[in-house]
């Protein structure tokens, strides 16, 4: 028989990880949840982020509360990490290098470096762990310790906007590349009775794609669609080993740099959204798992 307890009572008391997605942009979504699950008692014994994800989770990891995150991303204006690189452009294309973003990514260190309350990662309040993308050895990297700066700036690197930031003779990129939510990264490092996965779908779609934009609209579905297939696998084996994972997946209105304002807006909604789900039965959060062969299947296979 399906437990009906509400999802917020059946964590309550247990040891949980929290692991926020990626998400363009999707910080304000993130602070939402934060503030939702500490309204309802919930305190996360670990914390795994990539992306936006990566800096939510760094601020809630180092003890943050959640009216302090949410005021601190709010605070942030787009001059703050705005920083075109044409000389970065020059040199790379003089040592026939094809640039990799737009912003050079100084602003933005410099910006993490105000807003972030920790140097290190092994200094958060809470273990937490952040996952960036090795495009020099084509592999997932798991930041455990070291710069917490550093790992932040190159998880939150979002291919084309932002250059790769160099690190220990490797190029770094958005780690939401390769690992939307870091879920086996976190359980295989921690002993966990559960998973919480605040989960943002990606917004590649084009309902016809033509010509280069179609192509590149084609592209972009594609990767989404890997994305979320690795996340699938992800939650399903660590179901089968016996560690639940509930998912809330919200939908909320895009957030853009030309769009900051509307963050506030979205903390809302995303607040909203997480406190139905904390309080609707925990079974509804559970899409993975396993159960008897006469029940209907429930995956989710959007391209998220």
């Amino acid at each position: 028989m399906s437990s009906t307890k509400e999802l917020a009572r059946e964590l309550r008391d247990k040891r949980v990880g929290v692991v926020l997605s990626a998400g363009y942009f999707g910080f304000f979504g993130h602070a939402g949840f934060v503030a939702a699950m500490s309204a309802v008692g919930l305190r996360p014994a670990a914390w795994a982020g990539t992306s936006a994800g990566a800096l939510v989770a760094a601020l809630a990891a180092s003890g943050l509360e959640p009216a302090e995150i949410s005021e601190r991303l709010l605070r942030v204006k787009r001059r703050a990490f705005w920083d075109p690189a044409p000389i970065t452009w020059i040199v790379d294309a003089l040592r026939g290098r094809i640039p990799t973003g737009i912003l050079a990514g100084r602003r933005f260190r410099r910006l993490l470096s105000e807003v972030l309350p920790v140097k290190r990662i092994e200094e958060t309040k809470a273990p937490l762990i952040i996952a960036t993308t090795d495009v020099t050895h084509a592999s997932v990297r798991i930041h455990a310790e070291g710069d917490l700066v550093d790992a932040v700036c190159a998880s939150c690197a979002y291919p084309g906007l932002f250059c790769t930031v160099n690190s220990k003779g490797s190029q770094l990129w958005d780690g939401g590349l390769v690992d939307k939510a870091p879920l086996r990264a976190l359980a295989e490092r921690f002993e966990l009775d559960a998973l919480l996965v605040h989960y943002l779908p990606s917004r590649s779609r084009l309902e016809r794609p033509a010509g280069m934009v179609g192509y590149l609209g084609a592209m972009g579905r594609a990767l989404a669609a890997a994305r979320h297939q690795g996340f699938v696998w992800q939650a399903q084996l660590c179901e089968a080993e016996g560690l639940p994972v509930y998912v809330i997946a919200p939908e909320l209105p895009p957030v853009s740099p030309a769009r900051l304002e509307r963050g506030r807006e979205v903390i809302g909604l995303a607040s909203a959204w997480a406190a139905r789900a904390l309080a609707a039965p925990a079974e509804e959060s559970r899409p993975f798992a396993r159960r008897p062969r006469s029940a209907s299947p429930r995956p989710d296979d959007r391209s998220s």
